[in-house]
């Protein structure tokens, strides 16, 4: 093997006690000018003996039966001292084990500008949390709430980064490596997520009401009485208008089944999960139109079900399947079947940069073709709480794609976060 190989194979942790990183006590890679990050750390801002000692602690799992807890409204002072005291204490724990996860990464990987980009991110949200002092009052609670919501909201942008990152190192990981470090940091980032937004969604319930209702549907970010066929329909009609602009044309929908069955369920993981669905199903669909030359777009169906404890959605289209030989690739991180052989970012959809498709398909909207992390997210958001995502393909027709979603209140009130 030769030295650079070596180098570029080699974790930060291997290298730490070497004369090569002799004066870097923390990863703090060379990011280029046209990459800036949000913040950018020198040395002397990282305090290394910190964040190990946060980062070997245990952490502290929730359930989402605590979670839940507050449902009896009002909530009073002490349940919201209560619920940032847990905050507080679990967030930067949390975070310093996501710093530390990123020296493990091979040298060549963690000097990439986007995934150095990813990792000051998780290192400014935990120096911003773990600096406040204990909190025991209402005034310092909103101050920690405000800094909690800001960081969490730059948290919730680091995908487009971390994913044109690993595609750009893609050759210097494994294909299970790979797999291993992006399913660890999402499933990492999803319980962040969820324990932050829990309470800012409190803390804003707190202030915010007035009347409070004995049957009200929202628990903090959970909202117990969700209405799937709802959402779903919320989705299509928001997919099929990106599918018009984006081609000129789009195909009808419709949703048959249990469309009044009800969930406890996040909405935007709920969201998150239907677009990603609904994109594929809607771009398969115009394209193979085109490809087959016929008349019209057959519709979408989707149909909902209820289960005991769970709601399932199917969504059926008829956008010629998935070949034998793609349906491996169809759940793996960077694959696209919209992608060139080359993986070229900049081929991935004409006109538009890899990193700019990815930004614009952080939230609901974006472009109608995915790169790569659309459908694996989908399948780790569904299967966080306790679902399922399954695809079955027929090659030539079109595919039937099978949502499973586990109702969180009752159901799986016992998960740990």
């Amino acid at each position: 093997m030769s030295l650079g190989s070596s180098f570029a194979t080699r974790s930060y942790r291997e290298l730490r006690g070497s004369r090569l990183l002799a004066v870097r006590p923390l990863l703090r890679a060379p990011v280029c000018p046209a990459s800036p990050v949000r913040r950018a750390y020198s040395k002397s801002h990282y305090d290394e003996q910190l964040v190990y000692k946060y980062a070997s602690q245990k952490i502290n799992p929730v359930s989402i039966g605590q979670l839940l807890k507050y449902r009896r409204l009002p909530l009073s002072q002490e349940n919201i001292l209560d619920s940032v005291a847990y905050s507080q204490a679990e967030l930067p724990v949390r975070l310093a084990k996501r710093v530390i996860s990123f020296h493990n990464l091979p040298f060549i990987v963690g000097t990439n500008p986007h995934i150095a980009r990813v990792y000051n991110q998780y290192y400014e949200a935990f120096d911003r949390l773990h600096a406040f002092v204990p909190i025991s009052d209402l005034d310092s609670e909103w101050e920690f709430t405000r800094a909690l919501e800001r960081q969490t909201q730059i948290l919730a942008d680091v995908i487009p980064s971390l994913a044109q990152g690993i595609l750009e190192c893609k050759q210097y990981m494994s294909r299970e490596g790979r797999t291993a470090f992006i399913n660890d940091l999402i499933r990492s980032r999803i319980g962040l997520r969820v324990i932050g937004e829990q309470h800012v969604a409190l803390s804003y319930q707190f202030r915010n009401e007035k009347n409070p209702q004995e049957d009200e549907p929202w628990v903090g970010a959970i909202h117990t009485k969700l209405l799937p066929a709802k959402m779903m329909e919320q989705c299509a009609h928001l997919v099929q208008n990106m599918c018009e602009m984006h081609y000129g044309t789009a195909p009808a929908y419709y949703l048959d089944g249990d469309v009044d069955e009800t969930i406890s369920y996040i909405p935007s993981h709920f969201e998150y999960i239907a677009c990603e669905l609904l994109k594929n199903a809607f771009r398969a669909t115009v394209d193979f139109t085109a490809k087959i030359d016929r008349s019209s777009h057959p519709p979408i169906q989707i149909t909902i079900t209820k289960g005991d404890g769970y709601v399932g959605v199917r969504i059926r289209d008829q956008g010629g399947g998935i070949s034998k030989e793609n349906m491996r690739n169809v759940f793996e991180y960077s694959w696209s079947s919209m992608q060139s052989p080359d993986d070229s970012p900049a081929s991935a959809m004409a006109g538009m940069s890899m990193q700019t498709n990815l930004a614009l398909q952080q939230g609901v909207g974006g472009p109608i073709a995915g790169l790569g992390f659309g459908l694996p997210m989908a399948r780790l958001y569904a299967g966080y709480f306790g679902g399922s995502l399954d695809v079955v393909s027929m090659e030539g027709f079109g595919c039937d794609v099978f949502l499973k979603l586990r109702s969180i209140e009752g159901s799986v009130e016992n998960k740990q976060i």
